[in-house]
């Protein structure tokens, strides 16, 4: 059963939530017609900084979307609001929700409908554009409807380049898994941490020539994966890794062939 995982980053409090696995064909990530199936996990990061509270990410929501149903399956007991909820919180406290791009096991809470009400989602602009030219059926076009409603209503806010959310709080656009993609750095100073949503969301993602069959940009992708985590390492930076069903809070090590996980603690 999972749990919660937090920590301190310079004033704010940090924790890594859950929202459940999905299982799925190994095909579907890596493309081509593997068989083996590939299990991740969902862990939305919550922060607390002064009187505000920060969403990073927002799991699949309350069901798995009907365009995932037969290529996906959804396991848990437990969804994002129960963890929430355990970390004394409501979805009513929520201030500000960021989303690193527009993947439906990204969004699902914040968007599928809306269940922050008093929240602004952050998203790039160049994510948006991106999802407008996506096949029909694709997850990322699908969250087009909603952006679109909740920029018009006034809760999404477009944004065009990298810049603080909040103090201590910045975003990054890091494009290659998708345009717009957008890691955070939590912290200031010497004292950070970093959450690298897609760009690396797992230990197998620390291998920089490992790319993704749902990479947009598969060079983009090795370049900023590779600048990212040696930033992490040299900055001695704790990394939520959003899809890790192990360890998902580990410091960041180079290696011969890339990078490696170390457990916080090791």
């Amino acid at each position: 059963m999972a749990t919660t995982t937090t920590f301190d980053v310079g004033r704010m409090r940090v924790h890594i939530l859950d929202d459940g696995v999905f299982v799925t064909d190994a095909g579907n990530l890596f493309g081509g017609s593997r068989k083996a199936s590939i299990k991740g996990a969902m862990h939305p990061v919550l922060v607390e900084s002064g009187d505000d509270l920060v969403l990073i990410d927002a799991g699949f929501g309350p069901e798995l979307p009907e365009i995932l149903v037969g290529r996906y399956e959804l396991r848990r007991d437990k969804d994002l609001l129960d963890y929430l909820d355990e970390s004394g919180y409501s979805a009513g406290d929520i201030t500000h929700v960021i989303l690193s791009h527009l993947d439906a096991d990204h969004v699902g809470w914040a968007l599928g409908p809306p269940s922050f009400p008093n929240s602004t989602v952050y998203v790039q602009r160049a994510a948006l554009e991106e999802a407008r030219q996506m096949p029909e059926k694709d997850g990322r076009r699908a969250a087009v409807p909603a952006v679109d409603k909740g920029v018009e209503d006034g809760w999404c806010e477009l944004l065009e380049t990298d810049g603080d959310v909040l103090p201590g709080v910045r975003v990054e656009v890091r494009a290659g898994h998708s345009e717009g993609h957008q890691i955070v750095w939590l912290g200031e100073g010497e004292d950070l941490a970093l959450y690298t949503g897609d760009l690396a969301p797992a230990k197998i993602w620390l291998d920089p020539d490992l790319i993704s069959g749902v990479d947009t940009d598969p060079e983009a992708a090795r370049r900023n994966r590779i600048e990212v985590l040696s930033a992490a390492e040299s900055r001695d930076a704790p990394v939520v890794l959003y899809h890790e069903p192990g360890d998902c809070l580990v410091k960041i090590r180079k290696t011969e062939k890339g990078f490696e996980a170390v457990p916080i603690g090791d």
